[in-house]
């Protein structure tokens, strides 16, 4: 892809996989940078059928990072019938040849906003941040919600995100 700026920065030293090149129309020199190839991608999907099939947030580039990946894990708000993901009025739909595995997992997107689901939790953002200040009290944020949850439910309750029953 070509980038222009950065020509004569640091990337040039330290990226020598980035080539400057002259642009064609512009005769300027731009970087040409070669794709980014992630070994797995996660995503949470607003919905997503049991083949694979997903219905993403338009917002999100997660489409692009889907084709990019050679894994693409996904998350789910809801695992429905591949009819409403066809039907849906919002979303992109990224089709089951990209998706290696997809779990159900309501509140999956927490603390970010999820259209149609939840909110952004800014305090728990705030509280994310704060503790991010020193190992030690990083350290007991992922104690509090990553280590001792034994299961996902009981994190949504000790952020309190309350879904509908399964």
């Amino acid at each position: 892809m070509p980038v222009p700026g950065h020509v004569g920065s640091d990337y040039e030293r330290l990226r020598p996989e980035f080539k400057v090149i002259t642009d064609p129309y512009s005769g300027k020199a731009v970087f040409l940078v070669p794709p980014i190839i992630p070994d797995v991608a996660l995503l949470h999907a607003l919905a997503a059928d049991a083949s694979g099939n997903l219905l993403l947030e338009e917002k999100e580039d997660d489409f692009l990072l889907a084709q990019a990946s050679r894994v693409v894990i996904a998350s789910a708000e809801r695992i429905v019938e591949p009819a409403e993901i066809r039907r849906a009025d919002y979303g992109v739909f990224l089709p089951e040849i990209y998706v290696t595995a997809v779990v159900p997992l309501p509140g999956g997107a927490h603390p970010t906003p999820l259209r149609g689901a939840h909110s952004l939790d800014e305090g728990h953002l705030r509280e994310y941040l704060a503790s991010a200040a020193s190992d030690e009290s990083f350290r007991t944020y992922l104690d509090r919600y990553v280590f001792e949850p034994k299961e996902h439910r009981e994190y949504l309750e000790r952020v309190g995100l309350s879904l509908p029953a399964s």
